[in-house]
C-alpha cells in the first residue's frame, strides 16, 4: 500500500504555497512506478518516502516527466506529513543524490536545513532574455548546482509583469534547468521578491520553489550584506519563506505547511 497526500507548502493556509505530492512508501518501488504517481497526481514535483531507521528516510522527487535532484517544497511537505502522521518533532532525508536534509517541528512552523548554493557570472544568450522579454536586467549570475539561472530586475512592477514565451525559453538553451527572476522588496515585510520558471522540467510556473532560495540566499545575502532575510515569491499563489544563512555551506529555511487531501493508491 502507498499513502499518498497532497500538501501546500510555504503556507499555513490551503490553497496557496506550492502543492506537493507525498507518497508514503513500505518498500521500494521502481522508477517507472514513482514516475507514473507523479505524472497522474501533475503537480509540479511529487516525493517518495522510504523509512530507513527510526526518523530517517530515503526521498526521491519526481516533475511529472523527468526525475529532480533537490525540492525544497515537497521536502517541506515530506516533514509537515511525517510530523502529523508520527507525532514527530524531527526528521532526518537523503535524497537520491546523497544529499542530507534535516527539519524540525518549533512551535508550529517547521525548521528545515538546506544546502546553500554559490552563484558565477553569464550571460545569457538574447533568444532566452527575449522569450522573458528581459531588456534591462541588473544583473544575471549561474548556478551549475542547480543549473539554475538568477535574473535580477529593476523593480516588483517588471517583476509582476513577466509574461513568458516557454516554447521559445525551452529552445533557447539545453543547459538551463530554472529561470529565477528576482528583484528587492520595497515593502518593509520582506526583502526580495521572486518568480521561478521550469518549463525545461515540465513546469512552467513553480509557485514557491525552496530548492531557489538556496540560491537566492546567498545572492541577496551578499548584495543586503544579511545573514537573516525574508522572502516572498510572488506567483498566483504566493508563499513565504524566512531565511538564515548559518555557514558557507548552509541554509535555515523557516516555514509552514498545510496537508489538504490524503488517500491510498490504487493499481
Amino acid at each position: 500500500m502507498i499513502q499518498i497526500f497532497i500538501v501546500d507548502s510555504f503556507t499555513d493556509k490551503p490553497f496557496q504555497g506550492n502543492p506537493a505530492g507525498v507518497c508514503l512508501l513500505e518498500e521500494s518501488t521502481t522508477e517507472e512506478m514513482m514516475q507514473s504517481i507523479a505524472n497522474e497526481l501533475n503537480l509540479s514535483e511529487t516525493v517518495f518516502l522510504l523509512p530507513t531507521e527510526s526518523n530517517q528516510y530515503r526521498l526521491r522527487y519526481f516533475s511529472p516527466i523527468v526525475e529532480v535532484d533537490f525540492c525544497g517544497h515537497a521536502t517541506l511537505a515530506a516533514s509537515k506529513v511525517i510530523f502529523e502522521k508520527f507525532n514527530d518533532e524531527t526528521v532526518e532525508f537523503i535524497t537520491h543524490k546523497g544529499l542530507q536534509l534535516t527539519a524540525t517541528l518549533e512551535n508550529e512552523a517547521i525548521n528545515m536545513s538546506f544546502p546553500l548554493y554559490q552563484t558565477t557570472e553569464y550571460t545569457p544568450n538574447k533568444k532566452l532574455l527575449d522569450a522573458f522579454g528581459l531588456e534591462d536586467e541588473v544583473s544575471t549570475r549561474f548556478s551549475k548546482d542547480l543549473d539554475m539561472l538568477i535574473i535580477e530586475v529593476k523593480d516588483k512592477q517588471t517583476l509582476l509583469n513577466i509574461n513568458p514565451d516557454f516554447q521559445k525559453a525551452i529552445e533557447s538553451s539545453d543547459s538551463i534547468k530554472e529561470v529565477v527572476i528576482t528583484t528587492k522588496s520595497e515593502d518593509k515585510d520582506y526583502d526580495f521578491y521572486s518568480r521561478c520558471f521550469c518549463p525545461w522540467i515540465g513546469i512552467n510556473e513553480d509557485p514557491v520553489t525552496g530548492a531557489a532560495h538556496s540560491v537566492l540566499a546567498k545572492y541577496w545575502g551578499d548584495i543586503l550584506n544579511k545573514k537573516a532575510m525574508s522572502a516572498f515569491q510572488l506567483s498566483k499563489r504566493g508563499g513565504y519563506l524566512n531565511l538564515n544563512i548559518v555557514s558557507d555551506n548552509v541554509l535555515e529555511v523557516r516555514s509552514n505547511a498545510k496537508i489538504v487531501f490524503r488517500g491510498e493508491l490504487n493499481t
